[in-house]
């Protein structure tokens, strides 16, 4: 059955591909990171960080320069996921924008999961 405009709730799908995506990338490419956005957009900001220099900083201290750079907070505990990943769950602003963050594992972290 299709839905009527009516019954569509608005996202916040454009503040995220406009307002924070572009800045997100400069972070995570100066942290050796590409940067990709996966899911639908209609519930939070699903993005994958994939490991591109030689070295890459660790989870930890990237998600700090997002705290800091948008006045976020980490939500919960980090969760391992399927091969590997490493997922975060990031609040921005009052909660109304959230990041789920994925880092796929590098060579030096696939055995540790740190």
């Amino acid at each position: 059955m299709t839905k009527l405009v009516s019954e569509i709730r608005p996202s916040h799908a454009p503040i995220y591909a406009a307002a924070l995506y572009p800045d997100l990338c400069k972070i995570f490419q100066q942290c050796g990171y590409a940067l990709s956005v996966h899911g639908s957009l209609a519930r939070d900001f699903d993005l994958i960080a994939v490991p591109w220099a030689e070295s890459v900083s660790q989870p930890a201290d990237v998600l700090s320069i997002i705290e800091s750079t948008f006045s976020a907070v980490v939500v919960g505990e980090k969760a391992i996921k399927n091969h590997g990943r490493i997922a975060y769950t990031v609040a921005i602003g009052f909660g109304c924008c959230g990041l789920d963050l994925s880092f796929l594992p590098t060579n030096d972290r696939e055995a540790s999961h740190d």
